[in-house]
């Protein structure tokens, strides 16, 4: 990224400035996956604290991830209540919490499916598909972001030919290890685990290319003083108005 210039992110400007990264959307984003993650994670946790499972039996590394979760939860909820003034700094802590919070969505639903697969015993099974899962959505995410910041230079061009063959690839070999995975082990004897597998596993791939706006939006903030709230160009903008202001009133008067 540190070949992007101002004027070729010009786009990412406009929605940090007045599109959907401004202040109050990005505050609104961040209720609505802390909405989607809560449920998420409630739903895992009936499940671990059921009759099968039980929170008892469940090992210190469950147990920590469970806490994170309530601290994640708190951070996510004061972001929300005190970041809402227009200002730089807010903007700074608003961007690197939608990248942050962005991740907890898309790995929390796993949570409850691992604690469901714990509840009917093919835990097993599905550990080391979620791990290989994860991975490949981390590599789509780099595929896309990578091709998104070579295509950035003045339109956008994410949604060019080359990037989306070097993308096919890599999703459809994602449909075909969760297709192939279900049927060889026999998995729609439990209908419920994999239909809820099948769709959070899109959902992940498309919140983590998604993501992708978030972390440039988040550079150029960070890069570019401009693309600030307050920038720097729009405060000499108001100053100089104000002078031009001063300049007619003293015409007048004369």
């Amino acid at each position: 990224m540190i070949h992007l210039t101002e004027k070729d992110c010009i786009n990412i400007k406009y929605e940090l400035q007045k599109g959907r990264l401004t202040i109050p959307g990005i505050r609104t984003y961040l209720l609505g996956v802390l909405l989607y993650s809560g449920f998420t994670v409630g739903v895992s946790l009936f499940a671990a604290t059921g009759n099968n499972v039980g929170w008892e039996t469940l090992s210190s590394g469950w147990h920590t991830i469970y806490y994170i979760e309530m601290i994640l939860f708190a951070i996510n909820i004061l972001i929300i209540l005190f970041c809402w003034k227009i200002n730089n700094i807010n903007q700074k802590i608003l961007v690197i919490a939608i990248i942050l919070f962005t991740y907890k969505t898309a790995l929390d639903q796993y949570i409850a499916i691992l604690m469901f697969s714990k509840d009917r015993d093919i835990y097993d099974f599905y550990a080391p598909l979620v791990l290989m899962i994860i991975a490949i959505g981390f590599i789509v995410q780099i595929i896309v972001l990578r091709n998104w910041i070579k295509g950035i230079e003045g339109i956008n061009k994410l949604r060019n030919k080359k990037t989306k063959k070097k993308l096919l690839f890599p999703v459809l070999f994602l449909f075909a290890v969760l297709v192939g995975t279900i049927f060889n082990n026999n998995l729609f004897m439990d209908k419920e685990i994999a239909f809820i597998f099948v769709v959070a596993s899109v959902v992940y791939i498309a919140m983590l290319i998604g993501q992708c706006e978030f972390i440039i939006a988040a550079y150029c903030v960070f890069r570019f003083p401009s693309f600030a709230v307050n920038s720097p160009q729009k405060k000499q903008q108001y100053l100089n108005n104000k002078k031009q202001k001063k300049k007619k009133r003293k015409r007048n008067n004369y």
